[in-house]
């Protein structure tokens, strides 16, 4: 339940790229076993592709 809400704040804050990038963090199994700090720089590159995409199709 936590985590539907963290989704749901992160596509608030328009941070579509994270959200999704969590979502499929959560649906990996390997990913348990990285660090804290790999997760959230795999994170921030997913959103600063998806909004680099974004940009580029508009």
């Amino acid at each position: 339940m936590m985590m539907n809400t963290t989704l749901a704040q992160l596509r608030e804050l328009k941070l579509e790229g994270l959200a999704a990038g969590l979502q499929d963090q959560l649906s990996q199994a390997g990913v348990s076993s990285m660090s804290f700090e790999e997760r959230l720089a795999l994170l921030v590159d997913r959103e600063m592709h998806w909004r680099q995409d974004r940009w580029m199709s508009s």
